[in-house]
């Protein structure tokens, strides 16, 4: 399996609550993790398939980017990272104790370049599934064309609607959304008329839209179909969509039809939610123990 888009590292600080403007406060707990939608997700991939995924980046220089490079060396993947001369891309997340809820401020990456892009190609080949974002419109067109050209299935993570990635959504096989991304993209309209549109406009083979402790809700061509979700007591929500997306690109791609996929995925995220941090983030044996009833 091959990931491209954006990792960043997150420096994870829990708070009593939401800071108000000119206060003090005092952090009951920090923590430093990889997080954005390709790092978090192939790491995802990566403990539940315990190895076989490949994540290709940009990055900056300086202390950030050896950071994220250290982190990324921990975990059963392999992860390319190409430097470009800028602060490397980083986040401050701020928990909350009292709810879990999250506030970011964050730092871009690197913008993908010819570079890169001629790299790009090589990453999908063998490749029996794509994770991609829509975090950089030319990284992602560029991906798309190379999986289309080796014949790989692609899942890719919408995150909030962007008017660019209408450009390059049509005939991608797995779009995964949040539930804001069809209210942004149709406002005034139900979810259940959003989502046929978007289905009509981009003939994905499924479309899923994602909707946190519920579960959520997918169209493909025989209809509509819902998936479970897997309440747990929230320590630490940041990084839970990533996480479904990495597990359920990885559960197609080795072999899950749609609705088990997605019971992966919902139960990968909820786990993650669970603890602070990405220690949550489940591994081999844990799913073996989810799908034999024993978690």
């Amino acid at each position: 399996m091959a990931v491209t888009g954006m990792a960043t590292i997150d420096y994870l600080y829990v708070l009593d609550s939401h800071p108000v403007e000119d206060s003090e406060n005092p952090v009951r707990q920090h923590d430093v993790v990889v997080g954005g939608p390709a790092g978090r997700g192939a790491i995802a991939a990566a403990r539940l398939g315990n190895g076989g995924v490949k994540l290709y980046l940009l990055c900056g220089t300086g202390v950030h980017a050896e950071v994220l490079r250290t982190e990324l060396g921990k975990e059963p993947l392999d992860a390319t990272l190409f430097e470009r001369k800028q602060v490397s891309q980083h986040s401050a997340v701020i928990v909350t104790a009292d709810r879990g809820t999250r506030s970011t401020i964050w730092l871009p990456q690197p913008y993908a370049d010819d570079e890169f892009l001629t790299e790009l190609p090589s990453v999908f080949d063998g490749a029996d599934g794509a994770l991609l974002d829509c975090t950089d419109p030319v990284l992602s067109t560029a991906a798309i064309t190379s999986c289309r050209e080796r014949n790989v299935p692609i899942v890719i993570d919408t995150g909030g609607y962007k008017e660019s990635s209408e450009a390059y959504l049509r005939g991608i096989d797995y779009i995964v959304s949040p539930q804001k991304f069809f209210g942004e993209r149709t406002p005034g309209v139900s979810l259940e008329h959003a989502m046929e549109q978007a289905f009509d406009d981009f003939r994905p083979r499924v479309l899923v839209v994602t909707q946190g402790q519920r579960g959520g809700v997918f169209l493909d061509e025989t209809g509509w179909h819902r998936y479970r979700g897997h309440p747990v007591e929230t320590k630490d929500s940041c990084g839970a969509g990533d996480t479904f997306h990495g597990a359920f690109a990885w559960a197609v791609a080795a072999g899950a039809d749609t609705a088990a996929a997605l019971d992966i995925a919902s139960w990968s995220a909820a786990r993650k939610c669970a603890v602070f941090g990405n220690g949550g983030i489940p591994d081999s044996i844990q799913l073996q123990q989810f799908l034999a009833g024993e978690a």
